[in-house]
């Protein structure tokens, strides 16, 4: 009998990005330069793998406008312009300069309503689509900002995490054989995002499916390496599951796992926003289950595999 243990540590996971937008140029036919600014909070989880976007990282985001005299934007109508940004996450306002200057409409009655997000994949018609085959994407979206040429100071664009991250780290646990490797760690029931609806403000997801953990190579990580433990594979960025538990399929060089379950009791469902650290630790008596879960607060949970 073989024995896994689990621990699950929950961190915010820069719940909200800002960024500062300034085009630069003139004010061309009486119109006003476009000036936005953002900054982002103190990362709370720090990068594991390529794709979590943390402070210091940097991005390259969607951004488009809609104008309107009516008091709001249809987001499904076309753009007045689309264009991107490249951003470094910061803890403070930093300015950024759009690919393409834009303006605010001379017409004094007309607003310019904008969204930004990322990726910044393909927008129709209020719809935004990116690959992402492996859920290394990192979906940021900010929420509308609304100017004109007599009201453009202070617009920020606030950027929000759209989904749940996952981290994995495994350790050695008493009686280990010597030379073990982590081979597999699969998600099961995983819905990857694939994109935006500009409308709802929301991510949109793939049907659900195993997700194997990118960046785990069979036979690449030795299972005790490290007293801490060491980092396995990519962080996964999913949509938020139902309920408070993850199920998953391991395989060492040893033994495989099925259907192991974990479960966090400090949120009744995993939260859009939050970084949960799974650590899996490893040893030859059976397998017992338990979880404890640390974001701003600290909590417990358990579990087990039958």
């Amino acid at each position: 009998m073989k024995k896994i243990l689990i621990s699950i540590l929950a961190a915010a996971a820069l719940a909200g990005c800002s960024k500062s937008e300034n085009n630069g140029g003139g004010d061309p036919a009486g119109s006003a330069a476009i000036v936005l600014s953002a900054g982002v909070p103190a990362a709370t989880v720090a990068p594991q793998g390529k794709a979590p976007i943390v402070s210091g990282s940097t991005f390259t985001a969607g951004v488009a406008g809609w104008e309107s005299r009516s008091g709001s934007a249809t987001y499904t109508d076309a753009t007045a312009w689309t264009t991107t940004a490249s951003i470094t996450a910061n803890a403070t306002a930093q300015n950024i300069t759009l690919t393409a200057t834009q303006v605010y409409s001379p017409d004094k009655d007309v607003k310019t309503y904008m969204k930004a997000w990322y990726p910044a994949g393909t927008l129709t018609f209020g719809v935004v689509t990116f690959s992402n085959a492996d859920g290394t994407a990192d979906p940021l979206l900010a929420a509308e900002v609304v100017g004109s040429k007599s009201d453009r100071t202070g617009k920020t664009l606030s950027f929000a995490h759209k989904t749940t991250q996952l981290k994995f780290v495994v350790k050695e646990g008493q009686g280990l054989s010597a030379g073990t490797t982590i081979d597999k760690i699969a998600v099961k029931g995983a819905q990857l995002p694939t994109g935006f609806d500009l409308s709802t403000d929301a991510a949109t997801f793939a049907a659900a499916a195993d997700l194997n953990v990118p960046g785990i190579t069979a036979g690449a990580i030795t299972i005790g390496t490290t007293e801490a433990g060491d980092a396995a594979g990519d962080p996964v960025m999913i949509k938020p599951m139902t309920g408070n538990r993850i199920t998953l399929d391991i395989a060492t060089n040893k033994a495989a796992y099925e259907d192991v379950t974990a479960t966090i009791d400090t949120d009744e469902h995993f939260v859009e926003g939050k970084a949960y650290t799974i650590t899996l630790t490893f040893g030859q008596a059976g397998i017992d289950l338990s979880a404890t879960v640390a974001e701003w607060t600290t909590g417990t949970g358990s579990g087990s595999v039958e």
